[in-house]
């Protein structure tokens, strides 16, 4: 079974391009992902995963993604090989995905990048202070 699921930020802004003759969308990007061990010296380092998106799932990836975007991708693994131009073997690996999703919408993002952005976990309209605990026999827990 040849499948993966990878969640990071796009490492640059997706090049859309359509293939001749079937004008099939295809958009290529690279995805960010964190190692998930840090160095003797506390840093991490990080992977830079190319994929390919095709479809109208490329075109949403071109259009509404950008650079910095955290984003969860899932698809196969794929393998190409060529020969270059001096006639050595290569082979390049990326991932063929399937389905691209957003995992923050560009408000946030937008927001976050301009400094307004502050997470806030407060309880929204509960007062605390009039809080009645309620003493009622007929509460079966």
């Amino acid at each position: 079974m040849n499948n993966v699921v990878i969640v990071g930020r796009l490492s640059r802004d997706p090049e859309l391009r359509y293939i001749p003759g079937a004008g099939t969308a295809v958009a290529s990007c690279s995805i960010a992902v964190d190692r998930d061990y840090t160095k003797k010296d506390g840093t991490k380092e990080t992977d830079f995963i190319p994929f390919e998106v095709m479809g109208k799932p490329a075109e949403y990836t071109a259009n509404y993604l950008s650079k910095g975007r955290l984003v969860a991708i899932q698809g196969s693994v794929r393998v190409d090989r060529y020969k270059d131009q001096a006639g050595q073997d290569k082979t390049f690996t990326k991932i063929a995905v399937r389905n691209i999703q957003s995992l923050e919408s560009s408000k946030a993002k937008e927001a976050k990048e301009s400094g307004t952005f502050t997470p806030s976990f407060e309880p929204q309209g509960l007062d605390p202070q009039g809080f009645q605990a309620i003493e009622d026999d007929d509460i079966p827990f």
